[in-house]
């Protein structure tokens, strides 16, 4: 045997054992933690001459709308925005998530719906469990997470700045469908 393994070999088997300064014997209790390093340098800020405002509570600000324009003329802006509706649902969208709003006259599925009745057709958008359609401007705030808007002619030219910029920011994804060139005159949308 070795200096080293000086123990009975009849014994009770040893446990690994951390070597201590003698006569120190363990004390339960807080252990000291790491030991504070230097101290960090400040960041500097930027000074501003506005106080910054508490946010306030509530619902968060929404974000700027994803937005796809998509050409289409008078005579194709239904099958084209029909045709968009498809792309969604094919990439995923639930129909409930999808609201195709018409800036002039109805959509020939709006119509159809509405021959059931006003409460029906509007107990249709509560439930959320199809894709909705509606003309602007709405008897009721109208959102989902995506919307196609038909830029379809409109009632009143007068409001057709305001009724297109609340359908611009009637969902987090809006694809708009019709003249672009119109669309961009009158919201400035790039």
């Amino acid at each position: 045997m070795t200096a080293e393994n000086t123990a009975d070999a009849t014994s009770a088997p040893e446990t690994p054992s951390v070597p201590r300064p003698s006569g120190a014997v363990p004390k339960p209790g807080p252990r000291p933690g790491p030991k504070p390093g230097p101290p960090k340098p400040a960041v500097p800020r930027q000074a501003s001459a506005a106080k910054p405002t508490p946010a306030k509570p509530g619902k968060p600000a929404p974000a700027a709308p994803r937005l796809t324009l998509i050409p289409a003329t008078e005579e194709n802006v239904f099958d084209v925005a029909d045709d968009a509706v498809d792309a969604l649902l094919e990439a995923g969208t639930e129909p409930g998530s999808i609201l195709v709003l018409t800036t002039g006259g109805a959509h020939p599925w709006q119509q159809h719906e509405e021959t059931f009745g006003a409460a029906q057709y509007w107990r249709q958008y509560d439930e959320g469990k199809d894709v909705f359609y509606a003309s602007l401007p709405a008897s009721r705030p109208l959102r989902r997470a995506a919307v196609v808007v038909v830029v379809n002619g409109f009632a009143d030219p007068d409001d057709a700045g305001q009724i297109l910029t609340a359908a611009l920011t009637a969902g987090a994804s809006v694809t708009v469908c019709g003249d672009i060139e119109r669309v961009r005159a009158l919201t400035g949308v790039a």
